[in-house]
């Protein structure tokens, strides 16, 4: 196995577990296969490894080709590694994990929140307008929080990926 089908099985395991990385180690020895030549080399249910080829193509680790099967009439899919280079797939990863952390710091910029003492659950002020101030769970009045912290953390992560160069 080449250095960048061993970056992917590790790309693979931290995004997809254990089940992922041995389909990408597979993928990158036989090149090509079926969901079900898969499932009978690895021994793995074929379910769960439908499941981990499409949450691989999701991100972009691994694509397929489709064949219609003449005698049956269905379609077979055969699956490989993808081409990209594994930098090009860690930055679109990037991309959508900054959007994601953007979107959450402007709500926690933008909202009041409250929580708990005996539940220690937290809710936005929303909600806490139609509980009347009150927990919903075991009637407690809830108290304001300041989010600060979570907002710094927020800045700090969005700040550390954006440095991140995967070149």
């Amino acid at each position: 196995m080449g250095s960048s089908e061993r970056v992917l099985a590790v790309l693979a395991k931290k995004i997809h577990g254990e089940v992922a990385e041995r389909v990408v180690d597979r993928l990158a020895k036989v090149g090509e296969a079926t969901d079900e030549q898969l499932s009978q080399a690895l021994g793995i249910e074929i379910a769960t490894i439908r499941r981990t080829l499409n949450a691989l193509y999701e991100s972009r680790l691994a694509k397929y080709r489709r064949v219609r099967d003449e005698e049956r009439g269905w379609y077979l899919y055969y699956w490989r590694l993808t081409d990209e280079f594994p930098s090009r797939v860690l930055e679109e990863r990037k991309r959508k994990a900054l959007d994601i952390l953007r979107k959450r710091l402007e709500y926690e910029q933008g909202s009041s929140f409250f929580y708990c003492p005996r539940c220690r659950v937290r809710y936005s002020f929303d909600d806490v307008v139609e509980f009347m101030f009150r927990c919903p769970g075991c009637g407690t009045d809830l108290e304001a929080i300041d989010n600060g912290v979570v907002v710094e953390k927020l800045r700090q992560a969005i700040e550390l990926l954006e440095k991140l160069k995967f070149d």
